[in-house]
Formats: C-alpha cells, sequence, structure tokens
C-alpha cells in the first residue's frame, strides 16, 4: 500500500513540471451548495488535465532500459496526452491505443505531443486488452491509467496542494472513473488529514466503482455517459481496493447535471471544463456534500472540450433559466 512518502517524493520530482493551479473560491457555487466552495482547476495543467501528474511519475520511476523499449497505454485522451508529453521527456517512443469515437481535438493533441495511435473499441477494457497484447507483441511497456501505484501517487500530489492551500479543508470531492485519480487523492487525504471526508462522484451512465463497492468485489455495468474519460465498465483490483478502504461516500449525477456544470463554471468562472471534469462539481451542485458551513475543495479534472460539444453548451446556455439562487 502507498506511504506518505511515496506522496511527497512524487510532490518533489514534479516540481517544475506542473503548472501550478492555486484553488479558486466561488462565491455562486459556495451560495448554492451552502457550503464554502474553493475548486482545484486541474484543467489548466499541462496537456490540459490533472493526468500529467501520473504519468510522469510512472515514467521516471521507470528503468532506463524500459523507456529504451517504448511505452504503450490505452486512454480515451488525455491520460494519452499525459504519457506521450511525458516519454518525450524521456526521449522514449510512445504508442497508444485510443477509442474509435475519440474527440478530435484529443487526437490532435495526442499526436501533436509525439504519439503513434491505433483506434480501437469505445471502452476502456477493450483498448486496455488491444494495448496489452501489442505490449506484448512489441516488447514495450504497458502503462495502465489507473491500476498501477506509481500513477496513484502522482495523482496524489494535488491533494498535498490543496491541504497546503486549505489547511482545514473539510472534504474533498473528486469523479471516479477507472479510480486511478481517487485512489491517489483518497489515500493521500487520509494519510495527511484523515479527518477529512472524501466523496466520489460518477455519472449514472457509468458508476462501476460504486456497484463494485456495493456488491463487495469488482462487477461489469453498462456504460453510456457523455464523460468519456469516466467509462469504465469495470474497475481493476488494484483502485477497488484502494477506494474500498479510504473513500467515504459516493454519489451519482445525470448527464443534464454534468452540462449544466460545465456551463456554469464557464460563465462563473470563466473556466473550460470537459463532461468528465465536471463531474465533481456537477456532485456538489447536487447535494453531495451533506449538511452546511464546509470547507469543500473540488478537484476539476480536465479541460479537453471538442469543438462541437462545446458549440452545443453555448447554445444550451442561451436558453436555459437557472432560477434566482444561481443569478449572481
Amino acid at each position: 500500500m502507498l506511504k506518505r512518502e511515496d506522496f511527497t517524493d512524487a510532490r518533489g520530482a514534479l516540481e517544475g513540471v506542473t503548472q501550478p493551479t492555486s484553488l479558486q473560491y466561488s462565491g455562486t457555487f459556495s451560495r448554492y451548495s451552502r457550503h464554502s466552495v474553493w475548486v482545484k482547476p486541474e484543467n489548466l495543467q499541462k496537456v490540459g488535465a490533472f493526468k500529467i501528474r501520473g504519468a510522469y511519475n510512472r515514467l521516471r520511476k521507470m528503468s532506463v532500459s524500459e523507456r529504451q523499449c517504448g511505452v504503450i497505454t490505452a486512454s480515451s485522451g488525455n491520460h494519452a496526452a499525459a504519457v506521450t508529453w511525458a516519454a518525450s521527456r524521456f526521449h522514449t517512443r510512445c504508442l497508444v491505443v485510443m477509442p474509435e469515437d475519440a474527440p478530435e481535438s484529443k487526437l490532435r493533441a495526442v499526436r501533436g505531443y509525439g504519439a503513434e495511435i491505433v483506434l480501437h473499441g469505445r471502452y476502456s477494457d477493450e483498448r486496455k486488452k488491444r494495448a496489452r497484447e501489442m505490449a506484448q507483441e512489441m516488447k514495450m511497456t504497458y502503462i495502465d491509467s489507473t491500476d498501477n501505484e506509481d500513477i496513484m501517487a502522482g495523482h496524489g500530489t494535488c491533494v498535498l496542494e490543496i491541504i497546503e492551500e486549505l489547511p482545514d479543508v473539510d472534504v474533498i470531492v473528486a469523479p471516479i472513473g477507472g479510480g486511478g485519480l481517487m485512489s491517489g487523492v483518497a489515500a493521500a487525504t487520509k494519510l495527511e488529514r484523515p479527518e477529512t471526508t472524501v466523496i466520489g462522484v460518477e455519472p449514472y451512465g457509468s458508476c462501476a466503482m460504486y456497484l463494485s463497492v456495493k456488491a463487495g468485489e469488482p462487477v461489469y455495468t453498462e456504460i453510456d455517459t457523455i464523460a468519456d474519460g469516466l467509462r469504465t465498465p469495470k474497475p481493476g483490483d488494484l483502485p477497488f481496493s484502494y477506494v474500498s478502504r479510504y473513500v467515504d461516500a459516493f454519489h451519482q449525477v445525470s448527464e443534464d447535471q454534468i452540462t449544466d456544470a460545465m456551463l456554469l463554471v464557464l460563465e462563473r468562472m470563466k473556466l473550460l471544463v470537459e463532461p468528465s471534469g465536471a463531474v465533481s462539481l456537477a456532485g456538489v451542485l447536487d447535494g453531495a456534500v451533506p449538511g452546511e458551513g464546509k470547507r469543500v475543495a473540488v478537484i476539476l479534472t480536465g479541460g479537453n472540450v471538442d469543438g462541437k460539444l462545446l458549440r452545443d453548451l453555448v447554445q444550451r446556455g442561451l436558453t436555459r433559466d437557472w432560477g434566482p439562487e444561481m443569478r449572481p
């Protein structure tokens, strides 16, 4: 299991690599949720997502011989971009298996960082299976997006930053897909400040982790959500073990709530956040944090939005009536 020093070591290694993403307070979201709400804008991170934290930490922990053979990964986009970017820092060849319906914006970004792309399937288990097969065939190292403690430790460094800025934080809220982020976030939180509550938010259309924890073991579930980065039919054994141990509560949100959160954070905080990145905020706005008056940190995980989706989002905003409680 991860220890406190794994997170502090990763944070030291990431100095000068990651962008600073200082907490931003939101009066609007605080008023609406009846809590004091700060957002951690990881959408402003290098490659537009938190994924750079885990990817760089994983690459730097590999041996020189492993890096010389190249790396391969499977991703809907953000992890792909992060691994490719990190691989370029170590002059390592990178091959990525991406979904057949990956947004063109993410494909362009990953190609721009220098990856070789193979399109295969729609869901994470399909992509991972193909990537593992190719890694074996080509003698490359497979880098999983979730099922690796170096990845988790890198992701958990964002919690150390949150606690440094907001030492008395009561609640940390993050989205759950495959569980790589949440494993690191939850473990780092409980090791650094055990009294802080950790809440995981998932779409109703992709809540495999909640159903797995409820069942007591990883289980498959049907997937149907706009949040492409969270489309995980079944969590891995390692993320499941961490989430089961450290996450205090789960909350699910609808597709409309996700897009509403995207639009609200764009209008009120001038932050462009993708569907997967807005899920945690959607949960807070839907009452995921019980009571009132708590100090809440919400992780906005990514900002790589497809142009067509952004156009549809703007059109939605032109006709949406938020009601008096959400007006300035």
